[in-house]
C-alpha cells in the first residue's frame, strides 16, 4: 500500500489504498485540508505542493490544469488535493494558508 505523508507542524503519514485522492487521504488521516468547493475541482483551496513522489500521482487532467493556470500555479509540483490520486508513495507540503480550520484553531 502506498504511504502518503503530509508535511505540517504535526505531520501526518499513513498507508492508504491506491486510487484515493489526496483530499480523501487527508480526511482518513484526520488532517483537515480546506476544500471550499467540496472536492469538485472548482476552486484551489485544497492545493498542495508535491515534495517527493510526483510520478506516484495520477496525471493532471484538463480541469485541474486550467484551475492551476488561472491561479498562476504553474510549477509542476502544484496539485489539487481533490484531483491528485495516489498511485505510490508521496510526500506533500500543505501551504499554511491552506490548512483546515481545525489547525487554525489549535495554533491560535
Amino acid at each position: 500500500m502506498p504511504r502518503v505523508t503530509f508535511l505540517h507542524p504535526e505531520g501526518k503519514s499513513g498507508e492508504v489504498s491506491e486510487g484515493l485522492s489526496l483530499l480523501e487521504v487527508a480526511e482518513i488521516l484526520g488532517f483537515p485540508l480546506n476544500h471550499d468547493c467540496g472536492g469538485n475541482a472548482s476552486c484551489t483551496t485544497c492545493r498542495v505542493d508535491v515534495v517527493a513522489g510526483e510520478g506516484n500521482l495520477s496525471d493532471i487532467d484538463f480541469d485541474e490544469q486550467d484551475l492551476l493556470d488561472r491561479e498562476a500555479l504553474t510549477e509542476p509540483y502544484h496539485r489539487l488535493g481533490c484531483q491528485a490520486r495516489v498511485l505510490g508513495d508521496v510526500i506533500v507540503q500543505v501551504p499554511e494558508e491552506k490548512w483546515g480550520e481545525a489547525d487554525v484553531e489549535r495554533s491560535a
